[in-house]
């Protein structure tokens, strides 16, 4: 009985795809197995062949003209294509980075078109406005919709905080507010590896900045954040890490 009810389900749900399917026209449904696993392994920094991904972008970029508008699929977009735009920059390649990025900055708007609480469809504009233009008004919006739409989203948060941190000293008090709420948020989640990585990264006043704030963050964040700097070659002083050479026995 349980194996034939099982059966019974699964030719329902075949049934419901394959009406779906000829009656409302979504072709997503291959595009969005492709999307969700693609922009989940970007998002994460894991290696992907930028090959394949160009290849399946016909494929993926159906999302467009859904007649469903499912933000969701349309925020990945962006994030494949801008993970794209990156590859390009890294190869010297201005044109063609130029054009992926207006081709992500295009399923980032639509996504922002079906809800406009889409967190990393705001967060991939205000990079491409980043990219382009280091500092405008028009980023600041972008950031602020992007903070105030997930300001605890993982993937956004952390785009956000490199691009506050190219600003700085520039940034206002509300902008200095999110920023500091940024990085409290991943010292309490024991995610501060994220935040060493920002440091070194980063330009020696944003580290000024950065470090103060780290400094009153819980002691275990302090000492992961100080390990992942010391061993991309920096150093930091914070009040509970011990100071390098100070117990040479050790």
């Amino acid at each position: 009985m349980k194996i034939n009810a099982r059966l019974v389900g699964l030719v329902i749900a075949i049934g419901a795809v394959i009406w779906l399917w000829n009656s409302a026209g979504i072709r997503r449904l291959d595009s969005g197995l492709f999307l969700r696993p693609v922009a989940t392994r970007m998002m994460a920094g894991e290696p992907f062949d930028p090959d394949l991904v160009v290849a399946m972008d016909a494929d993926m970029s159906v999302v467009l003209s859904d007649r469903l508008c499912d933000y969701q699929a349309l925020q990945d977009l962006a994030i494949v294509r801008s993970a794209l735009a990156e590859i390009a920059f890294q190869g010297d390649d201005a044109d063609l980075a130029d054009k992926r990025l207006a081709a992500a900055a295009e399923a980032a708007k639509a996504s922002i078109a079906c809800s406009p609480g889409s967190p990393r469809a705001w967060t991939v504009l205000a990079w491409i406005e980043h990219i382009r233009h280091e500092d405008t008004p028009l980023l600041r919006t972008y950031l602020r919709k992007s903070f105030r739409s997930g300001p605890y989203e993982g993937w956004s948060l952390v785009r956000r905080m490199e691009i506050l941190l190219a600003l700085y000293p520039k940034l206002d008090a509300s902008e200095m507010a999110d920023l500091k709420q940024s990085v409290n948020w991943l010292a309490i989640k024991d995610m501060a590896e994220y935040i060493g990585e920002q440091y070194v990264s980063t330009k020696p006043e944003s580290r000024v900045a950065l470090r103060d704030i780290l400094a009153e963050t819980p002691e275990r964040a302090q000492k992961r954040a100080a390990e992942v700097i010391r061993n991309g070659g920096e150093d930091i002083d914070l009040p509970a890490v011990e100071p390098l050479g100070s117990r040479p026995w050790k």
